[in-house]
């Protein structure tokens, strides 16, 4: 279980960035687990499809495969970081929502250190400081307020629809 977790902390590294080429020597540096493991763990990697080796210079880099399965990783971390880190208690307790969807790339498992997480929130629109839970899910988080389904438009609803259920139940229809 041990090994499995430390696969998991190289792979989230790739989740935080994953247009970005790394060397071992900077897994090691960002996980804090030994080079021979590193090693090991990215070559299980590789073999499962989630990473890709690339030649450019002395050193072999690894990227992100962006493969189907990656993808659904991806997702499932980031709903699990979410959950984590008390961000999906903190949308419920503030703003009392009919409903809270995750929509857009983060569910495609498509987003990227230079775009952000878009929550959708069923209720009126109020502040809330989000900087804490930026930082922790390494990405900007866009909240989109509306109280009345019925004034989005019919493409926006299907974005919805494809999305994630955070918290409470969307009535489309």
């Amino acid at each position: 279980m041990y090994h499995q977790f430390n696969r998991y902390k190289i792979l989230r590294v790739f989740f935080d960035e994953p247009n970005k080429k790394f060397q071992l020597r900077e897994l090691v540096r960002q996980t804090g687990i030994s080079l021979p493991s590193v090693k090991n763990h990215v070559e299980i990697l590789l073999d499962q499809g989630l990473l890709k080796e690339i030649k450019t210079g002395i050193y072999k880099g690894y990227k992100s495969s962006l493969s189907r399965s990656y993808k659904v990783l991806k997702r499932h971390d980031l709903l699990i970081r979410m959950e984590e880190c008390g961000l999906v208690k903190r949308l419920e307790e503030g703003f009392t929502p009919n409903c809270i969807i995750l929509y857009g790339s983060a569910v495609e498992g498509t987003d990227d250190e230079r775009g952000d997480v878009d929550i959708f929130i069923q209720s009126e629109k109020r502040d809330i400081k989000l900087k804490k839970y930026e930082e922790i899910l390494k990405r900007k988080i866009s909240l989109l307020f509306e109280t009345n389904i019925e004034s989005v438009d019919d493409k926006f609803k299907n974005s919805l629809a494809n999305g994630v259920v955070l918290s409470g139940f969307l009535k489309v229809v």
